[in-house]
């Protein structure tokens, strides 16, 4: 049962509401009082929850006719299957929150380089191979361009597009032919990535809004 309340927590849900929903979930039909004295809450704590849980979907409230007291109300556990509707709807904000971070991002960037805050850095081993591809990923351009002497050398940057297309919704790649004397790798989208060998792993990121213009006008 532990397992399942950490998996709950995954979702989302605090540690109340998940001990709450997994009792309601064994009990059926109940009154708020069973349900809190098998969560191990108090009836007023285990109300509040199932307020909560009622809204998100993962409770629902029935009114029942007693033949003595008259009209209770129980409540219940959705099925588990409104565990996945909650899940998608998780995974839509999370997806309109990055979509807003990308324009908070462009917007930062243009700030920045407006100030004159233009960079041009060098990155060496694996851990900057590594930086360089998660700067790629997060391009803010859909255009992109990839030229290298070596075809190899360009998969890890391609294996990073279908990322890239999917957050812009969009996408314009140009895989151009180097000229027999271009030696390495050249990777632009809103900056600028050089790496001279495939076999040392060095490069040179350029971080300057005009230069990198100015070079995707001499590749077109």
């Amino acid at each position: 049962m532990e397992i399942i309340n950490l998996e709950l927590r995954k979702l989302g849900l605090k540690a109340k509401e998940a001990n709450i929903y997994l009792a309601a979930l064994e009990l059926g039909y109940s009154s708020v009082q069973k349900i809190a004295q098998k969560a191990g809450v108090s009836r007023p704590t285990a109300y509040e929850v199932i307020r909560g849980l009622t809204k998100r979907g993962l409770m629902r409230e029935v009114k029942r006719k007693g033949s003595i007291r008259g009209e209770k109300t129980y409540f219940a556990a959705e099925s588990p299957d409104q565990l996945l509707a909650l899940l998608r709807v998780q995974k839509k904000e999370v997806e309109e929150k990055e979509r807003e971070f990308v324009r908070i991002i462009s917007a930062l960037q243009s700030k920045y380089h407006l100030a004159g805050q233009n960079e041009i850095r060098t990155y060496e081993g694996k851990e900057g191979f590594k930086v360089l591809l998660d700067d790629f990923s997060q391009s803010q351009t859909g255009e992109i361009f990839l030229m290298s002497n070596k075809a190899e050398a360009l998969k890890p940057w391609q294996a990073k597009l279908s990322e890239i297309k999917k957050r812009l919704g969009g996408l314009k790649l140009a895989e151009l032919q180097p000229r027999k004397s271009f030696k390495g790798t050249l990777i632009i989208y809103d900056k600028l990535i050089f790496l001279p060998s495939a076999a040392k792993l060095t490069a040179l990121l350029i971080n300057n809004k005009e230069i990198v213009e100015l070079i995707k006008i001499l590749l077109a």
